[in-house]
């Protein structure tokens, strides 16, 4: 946990800061408190905290005299200044002096998180809280509704009726003001989980919503509003405030996307459309698509559904002339980027995984950005066409059974992990998890976690009738941490304990 002291001389701010933070779901924990600077130099010898978080107007030793004698005496701990407008000069000196950052009043508790968040060296722990089995599978259940149009019924608590939903797509990218920053792969993936995390915190309607990642890990937001008028009406504010503060913050952009889907099984399409918006926009902006022109809404959807009428049928040639036209429109740059996400799309959706077609940490906006010219970015187009369509053909007919088969021997082989995981089997086998999960129950009767089950419990079974091992590592040997857990599952298993066999 990252130690923070908070020092006001105002104790209803400090009850304020005191508690407008789940502090520990983020990482920190506020270690002391100072009514002023006098009072903050007494206790840093005492707590000697990682963070200080002050005000700067104090009696006794104002928090610019405070910064001064803590980057002076303890260059090791952090300081955020928090200022009024009227006070914004002094931040400025401040930062000189060796602040590390600064917020001004009001403020929304998200930019006071993200301030915060910058100081640790590893930002992946404040995203380290592991999701639930429960999550992970809804997690997958919503990528399977955007990707191949399946329903299940576990998505909303109540039914969803006709015209209330809602879809917003958040895409990222560097700053245009700070072109010199580029993180990276894993700090972006790391900054959009908790971005999406404070989005939830943000997010109040009138209904339920989801909060996921696609397989490019944008952040996606389904909403599911009590009332249709509700869905018509929103303004989508939380959206708007949290491309303002992830700027501000972070020095990063986005771009959103936001879409009416008249029930679920219009989602598909919606998440297709805001997608199709996204590639090449330019980011900083909320793009609401409820009422797009009709004929640009339909051009786009005829590119598209040709697009993936050729990839299905492997005609390389035609897929070559649509890109081309593409290439000779105005708008060249937003539609060869509509072309490379429905590549990414469609690959996806037929079991690939990204880095097996496209690479490790493949980017569509710095792959086309490599582009010279209107001709070359044309061609690095096509050039990722080929290759998707040259691995299609190298597919045999047996591929669901020996995808179902490697999965089947990667779990023979590794069922005493106790960290064995779906997300674990998808990595090894270079596929995603919706189509991992279709196949093996397809072709071998049974889900992937019936499956882990049923090796470790008939692996338990021998082990306790042929050996003399103690029920606790008898556990252990078959991926089970906790032996009540473990008898648990063998009683349901088989219907009786395991201990009647020991």
């Amino acid at each position: 946990m990252i130690q923070i002291m908070i020092v006001d001389d105002m104790p209803i701010f400090l009850d304020y800061l005191r508690n407008c933070i789940d502090w520990n779901a983020y990482g920190f924990e506020i270690c002391c408190e100072a009514h002023d600077g006098k009072e903050a130099l007494e206790k840093l010898e005492q707590y000697y905290p990682d963070v200080v978080l002050t005000d700067i107007t104090m009696p006794y030793l104002n928090g610019l005299e405070l910064s001064e004698k803590i980057t002076r005496d303890y260059p090791d701990i952090s300081i955020i200044l928090i200022t009024g407008n009227n006070e914004f000069e002094y931040a400025r000196k401040a930062v000189k002096i060796g602040v590390c950052d600064y917020i001004v009043k009001p403020f929304e508790k998200e930019e006071l998180i993200l301030s915060l968040l910058k100081l640790q060296d590893n930002i992946g722990k404040a995203v380290e809280n592991e999701e639930s089995g429960n999550a992970s599978d809804l997690q997958e259940d919503l990528r399977a509704l955007i990707y191949a149009g399946q329903i299940n019924d576990r998505l909303f608590t109540a039914p969803s009726e006709e015209n209330r939903l809602l879809l917003s797509l958040v895409r990222f990218g560097s700053s245009q003001e700070r072109r010199e920053y580029r993180p990276t792969m894993e700090e972006m993936m790391n900054w959009e989980k908790l971005v999406a995390r404070l989005l939830g915190d943000k997010l109040e309607i009138d209904g339920e919503f989801r909060i996921f990642h696609d397989f490019e890990n944008n952040i996606v937001v389904l909403m599911n509003f009590a009332k249709a008028s509700d869905a018509e009406s929103y303004k989508g504010y939380e959206f708007t405030d949290i491309i303002g503060i992830i700027k501000h913050q972070l020095s990063l952009e986005c771009a959103i996307a936001m879409t009416r889907a008249e029930n679920l099984s219009s989602v598909k399409n919606a998440y297709e459309k805001a997608l199709n918006e996204l590639s090449g926009k330019p980011l900083g902006s909320l793009y609401d698509l409820r009422h797009l022109d009709p004929d640009r809404e339909q051009a786009s959807l005829n590119d598209i559904y040709r697009l993936n009428r050729d990839i299905e049928t492997l005609r390389l040639a035609d897929a070559e002339e649509t890109i081309r036209t593409m290439a000779s429109s105005p708008d060249h740059k937003l539609l060869l980027s509509s072309a490379v996400s429905v590549l990414m799309t469609n690959s996806i959706h037929s079991g690939y995984s990204i880095e097996k077609v496209f690479g490790a940490d493949f980017s569509p906006e710095q792959y086309l950005e490599q582009a010279a010219s209107q001709e070359e970015m044309c061609r690095l187009v096509i050039d990722l066409y080929t290759r998707r369509m040259e691995l299609e053909k190298k597919k045999t007919q047996s591929k669901d059974r020996d995808v179902a088969l490697a999965v089947k021997a990667y779990i023979d082989e590794n069922y005493s992990r106790p960290d064995l995981s779906i997300p674990d089997i998808s990595n090894a086998i270079g596929m995603n998890q919706t189509y991992i999960r279709k196949m093996f129950k397809s072709e071998l009767a049974m889900t992937l976690t019936e499956y882990i089950t049923k090796v470790r419990m008939e692996q338990a079974r021998i082990i306790l009738k042929e050996t003399d091992e103690k029920l606790t590592a008898v556990a252990e040997m078959v991926g089970y941490s906790d032996v009540s857990y473990f008898s648990n599952v063998f009683k349901k298993y088989y219907g009786t304990s395991p201990r009647s066999l020991l």
